[in-house]
């Protein structure tokens, strides 16, 4: 069973920006690392709730992800916009296990 449950997604192409505005980086037993470029995003909630906020999760080409919390959907979307020129309209909605 899924722990989170995916609402919208969409795969970042060569007109948005990438890398995006924000640095994301790994830390782990080997050191400090920045990710690989990210190509998917997708907007979950956890379980299938929004009374827990939203996660926007980032995917990479390779290797683990990352994400980011907001309170509302409209937050999610907007840092998508800011960080990569996601416009609203490319979102696919997903409804679905993560």
């Amino acid at each position: 069973m899924s722990t989170f449950w995916s609402l919208y997604r969409v795969e970042l192409a060569a007109h948005h920006r990438r890398p995006g505005r924000t640095k994301h980086t790994l830390v782990n037993h080997s050191g400090k690392h920045d990710f690989p470029p990210f190509k998917i995003l997708t907007i979950c909630v956890p379980g299938n709730t929004t009374d827990q906020g939203y996660y926007l999760m980032y995917e990479p080409e390779t290797g683990p992800g990352t994400d980011t919390w907001h309170q509302t959907l409209d937050g999610a979307m907007a840092q998508a916009e800011w960080e990569f020129g996601v416009a609203r309209h490319e979102w696919i909605k997903t409804d679905c296990p993560y």
